[in-house]
């Protein structure tokens, strides 16, 4: 599990490193650039178990 702490400055720190570019190119691009992927795939696995779970407490 990742502690809060270091979820929010795995977005913050892209997020500040590209300021200098811009509001929209910089800081919004930049900002899920590592806590991206942690999101997606954090997701994609809470509803593969949940799937699994589902299809074996039908039976």
């Amino acid at each position: 599990m990742v502690p809060i702490r270091g979820f929010a400055n795995s977005v913050v720190a892209p997020a500040l490193e590209f300021q200098h570019e811009g509001y929209v190119l910089g800081t919004a691009a930049q900002m899920f650039s590592i806590a991206g992927p942690v999101i997606v795939y954090g997701t994609a696995a809470s509803v593969i178990y949940g799937l699994i779970i589902y299809i074996f407490n039908l039976y």
